[in-house]
C-alpha cells in the first residue's frame, strides 16, 4: 500500500489530501467495488481518516471524483497490467477540513495511481478565481 499526499499552494488557497491505497491484480470481476473502466475498478468502502483513525464515509461525490481521476489514468494502467482485473481499494485519507475539496480527489488519485504503477504523471492545474469560488482543475486534455 502506498501512501501519496497531494498539496497544491498559491497565493490565496491551499489545498493537501493524502490518499493511501492498493492495487489489487484479480482473475474475475471484483466483488466489491465500481468500474472504472473495462479492467480497472475502484473501491472506497472500507476508508479512513488517517489523522484521526475514525471510519470515513465518503459521499457519492467524493467517489465520483476518485472514479473520475483514476479514470484519467484506468487507460494506461491496462496498457501495462496483464491482470484481467485491477482493484483499487483506497484504505486511508488525510484529510485537514480547512484545505479540504474534495474536487482533490480527482487528481490525488491520478498521481497516487502514476506514483504506483510507474506511469507518466497526468499534469492537472488548479485555480480559484477568487478566495471563496470554486476551484478548477485543468487536466491540459
Amino acid at each position: 500500500m502506498g501512501t501519496y499526499r497531494y498539496k497544491v499552494q498559491k497565493g490565496g488557497f491551499g489545498l493537501f489530501l493524502g490518499i493511501a491505497a492498493e492495487a489489487t491484480h484479480l482473475t474475475d470481476v471484483p466483488v466489491m467495488g465500481v468500474p472504472v473502466s473495462n479492467r480497472v475498478w475502484l473501491d472506497a468502502s472500507e476508508v479512513i481518516n488517517a489523522f484521526y483513525g475514525n471510519q470515513l464515509v465518503l459521499a457519492e461525490r467524493e467517489v465520483a471524483w476518485l472514479r473520475a481521476g483514476l479514470g484519467k489514468v484506468s487507460g494506461d494502467i491496462e496498457r501495462i497490467e496483464t491482470s484481467p482485473y485491477i482493484l483499487i481499494s483506497v484504505r486511508a485519507l488525510e484529510i485537514f477540513e480547512v484545505n479540504y475539496a474534495e474536487e482533490a480527489l480527482a487528481p490525488a488519485i491520478a498521481a497516487w495511481a502514476a506514483e504506483n504503477f510507474t506511469l507518466t504523471p497526468r499534469i492537472c492545474t488548479v485555480s480559484r478565481d477568487s478566495p471563496t469560488g470554486p476551484f478548477t482543475f485543468d487536466w491540459n486534455e
